[in-house]
């Protein structure tokens, strides 16, 4: 049973005392689905740090991003505002504009020192993601925490620790294709001898299981973005299950397909071992006392719970119920050692922050702040990259899917659709909680009731209609092109 816990540091200086407004720290784990955290039942656990720091913090145990995509979450959780609002909801085009608002820039007016270390993949500046900040690293493409770690650690020493910053941290450890280099290769299942770590080698293995079968012949589709990027495109999973039908594949036992959890519990423990460091290094300089951290995703992994790995063919449970934490030496003391059932979501990051920091918030946001409301919503409204929308309760989760969602008249059809048709897909969660049964059919009053909300929060979005543009400089476009999704 794995013990490892971060290392204590002492013999440090004594810092000078802090009455500023708290250091601000939002750390995004990439691909972290809730369940396979310590806290949320997985064992053995992976994530020993989360697990004793969330003895002393603030736990969300109902946690949700607002997308199935970097990308589309984490626009949302930078600016407070669903994917729709950042701009137009279309996965070839999206970026975020300059107009966009994002939590850094509006921290860095309240005279926060702004520093950013991003993985890039799906989340560097020719996304939009570098906006607002005074240091901004988005170097190690598709990197780990292994690769941040050490830069932002640089970056707090040139820091004094009596002037406020806000710092994003991020990492794509537990991501796909779950080989991602750490400290341990194989820390779960190591007596495994099958087959696996042969499909784990390749960037795409993964990409090609499907209802439990490897395909070794099914070719991955990639579509270029608006930014000159290529990028696998999410339409692959679609052919993919009408090539299984034709396809006889190579099946994996139950061992197989473990082993391939754990290779992601590995991730998510590498992750956690790194972020532990960062938390460790905090507090070695001085500045943990006076700093608020919340530590999210962006989303989860479907890990063959609907057939695929990956997480941008769905919105389930699977791919968007991500951990939420609270802690830092600025959590208010009665919130410590606590759990909240209530449902949160990636649009509550940016009024937490705020408030946290004394800002006024600019109009327009959604979200509340998690350190004081008591006004959890009722529904979380998300958006997929795969033409689809989600309203998930307490209770059931009803999709409504097959039409763009920049389409004109999306909102007429959404209307319009019978609870039968193969638009909608309604789960129940209390007694479906993997969500595999579709009872729009036998359920329509809850289908009437919860298409109802989604139209209501269409209505109040502010809806963006803008779209990328690819970039003109022939050299730039040579580089994005060859910093591929694979």
């Amino acid at each position: 049973m794995l013990s490892l816990l971060p290392m204590l540091l002492s013999g440090c200086d004594t810092p000078p005392p802090v009455t500023g407004p708290p250091s601000l720290v939002l750390v995004s784990i990439d691909g972290l689905r809730a369940d396979h955290v310590g806290i949320h039942g997985r064992s053995p656990s992976p994530t020993p740090t989360l697990d004793a720091l969330a003895a002393e913090g603030l736990v969300f145990s109902q946690s949700f991003s607002q997308g199935n995509e970097s990308l589309y979450s984490h626009a949302a959780m930078f600016t407070g505002r669903h994917v729709s609002e950042v701009a137009a909801a279309d996965y070839r085009t999206f970026i975020i504009p300059d107009s966009a608002m994002l939590i850094s820039e509006i921290l860095a007016l309240y005279g926060y020192q702004t520093a950013g270390f991003l993985a890039g993949g799906h989340v560097h500046e020719g996304y939009g993601f570098n906006q607002g900040f005074s240091h901004f690293d988005d170097s190690a493409h598709f990197g780990s925490f292994f690769n941040k770690v050490p830069f932002a650690l640089d970056w707090l020493d040139e820091h004094d620790p009596r002037d406020p910053f806000f710092l994003i941290l991020h990492g794509y450890d537990c991501h796909r294709p779950y080989s991602h280099p750490g400290a341990f290769y194989h820390p779960f299942d190591a007596d495994y001898t099958g087959s696996v770590d042969d499909i784990l080698s390749g960037r795409q293995g993964t990409e090609k299981v499907f209802n439990g079968k490897y395909y070794e012949g099914f070719s991955l589709d990639q579509f270029l973005h608006e930014i000159g990027e290529i990028i696998l495109d999410p339409e692959t999973y679609i052919r993919l299950s009408g090539f299984a039908e034709d396809n006889p594949g190579v099946p994996l036992s139950a061992q197989d397909l473990e082993h391939i959890d754990a290779h992601y519990d590995s991730g998510v423990f590498s992750a956690d071992l790194q972020v532990g460091r960062f938390i460790e290094g905090l507090k070695a300089r001085g500045m943990w006392d006076n700093t608020l951290v919340i530590i999210t995703s962006d989303h989860g992994e479907d890990l063959g719970d609907h057939g695929i790995y990956n997480h941008r063919i769905t919105l389930t449970d699977s791919t968007t119920r991500v951990p939420m934490l609270l802690t830092g030496g600025a959590l208010p003391e009665p919130l410590r050692g606590t759990t909240q059932d209530s449902l949160v979501q990636a649009v509550d990051v940016v009024p937490t922050l705020l408030a946290a920091a004394g800002a006024i918030p600019p109009a327009g946001l959604h979200g509340r702040d998690l350190l004081t409301s008591t006004d959890a919503p009722a529904i979380v409204f998300q958006e997929g990259v795969l033409d689809m929308v989600s309203a998930r309760s307490p209770t059931h989760r009803l999709l409504f899917r097959g039409i763009p969602l920049t389409f004109e008249y999306f909102d007429l059809a959404l209307a319009a659709a019978p609870p039968e048709s193969r638009h909608f897909v309604l789960y129940d969660l209390r007694s479906d909680p993997e969500e595999q049964v579709n009872i729009a059919a036998e359920q329509p009053e809850v289908v009437e009731a919860m298409r109802r909300a989604l139209l209501a929060w269409r209505a109040g979005l502010d809806r963006s209609d803008y779209r990328g543009t690819q970039p003109t400089d022939p050299s730039f476009r040579e580089i994005l092109k060859a910093r591929g999704y694979w």
